[in-house]
């Protein structure tokens, strides 16, 4: 008995297709996320908006009081990430450390990576995401 299987080329396109279709439903659903009022712990006028470039752009580390305030807003509106450890997590910090490496962004004793601030800005809707073109598919 002889059961076919598609190429690995075409077992590929498959996945490909399926993760892009889940995608764009992931797209079409952040665009109904909840609008929350802004925080009002520190007057953002007063810093560069930098911070919300891209790195090609011009980005600049944030303001470690901008971090605290936005850090300290999200976690007010969404409970399940009160704690330090667990918005580092969603982050995507690994160890056992992620509270304190949260905190040293808060507190300005370490400066936040731009790519863990681009995830969290793009979380709190603050930045559009980045789609990238693909060229061919080579593999």
């Amino acid at each position: 008995m002889e059961i076919p299987l598609p190429s690995i080329a075409d077992q590929q396109k498959f996945i490909f297709e399926a993760a892009t279709r889940e995608a764009i439903a992931t797209l079409q659903s952040n665009l109904q996320a909840p609008r929350l009022p802004p925080q009002d712990e520190v007057d953002e006028s007063q810093y560069s908006r930098a911070h919300l470039l891209r790195h090609d752009e011009g980005w600049e580390v944030p303001n470690p009081d901008l971090v605290a305030a936005y850090f300290r807003h999200f976690q007010m509106h969404f409970p399940e990430y009160g704690t330090d450890a667990k918005l580092g997590t969603l982050l995507g910090l690994r160890g056992s450390n992620r509270d304190r490496r949260i905190r040293s962004f808060k507190d300005g004793s370490a400066d936040i990576p731009y790519d863990l601030w681009r995830k969290f800005l793009i979380i709190t809707g603050r930045v559009p995401q980045d789609v990238l073109k693909v060229m061919a598919f080579m593999a």
